[in-house]
């Protein structure tokens, strides 16, 4: 399924970064186990913490034998949210793909909510979102989004539905979700 149309859902009403992430996680706890606030030691050798790493209870239909990745989550309705802001952000998650979780090595990066959805919502730079959302997942960073018709939604180059509420693993079942580097091809 593409989803070439994405529409976003609000999210849940929250005042800090920890009630955002404590409302979703609580969401997909039927589908996922996690732990919050894992610690890792960057290739560079800073020692960083990611909010979250998720796993399905049940990894049979998923195409990785043990799927796992990471979630960060990012408060942007109480913040300016410009070019810095979110340029800044996109760094952040790209970096923390280059980092060994304890317990969990290398993982994909989800951010939440999607960092392209005003530019989508308005119109503006729709061509530039798709442009981003591909080249952020390529460099091992996708989407954890509210979709209208499909609830929480694990996204890959911002329009590939890897997973959601209602389908379960859709397109996680052709697609690895571990991250990827060298050659692409």
């Amino acid at each position: 399924m593409s989803l070439l149309n994405v529409r976003y859902q609000p999210l849940p009403p929250h005042t800090s970064e920890r009630e955002l992430a404590d409302s979703v996680l609580g969401r997909l706890s039927p589908w996922f186990d996690y732990q919050r606030e894992v610690r890792g030691t960057h290739c560079g050798g800073r020692r960083l913490r990611i909010d979250a790493v998720a796993w399905p209870r049940d990894p049979s239909t998923w195409k990785d034998e043990h799927p796992v990745f990471g979630i960060e989550f990012k408060a942007i309705e109480l913040m300016t949210f410009d070019a810095v802001n979110f340029t800044r952000w996109a760094a952040q998650a790209v970096d923390y793909t280059h980092v060994d979780w304890n317990g969990y090595g290398h993982l994909r990066v989800f951010t939440c909510p999607s960092p392209v959805k005003d530019y989508r919502e308005a119109g503006e730079g729709t061509d530039a979102a798709y442009l981003v959302t591909r080249l952020l997942w390529q460099l091992g960073v996708g989407e954890l989004a509210n979709l209208e018709g499909q609830g929480w939604s694990l996204l890959g180059q911002g329009q590939h539905l890897l997973w959601s509420e209602t389908l379960g693993a859709h397109e996680a079942k052709r697609w690895s979700i571990k991250p990827k580097s060298g050659n692409r091809g």
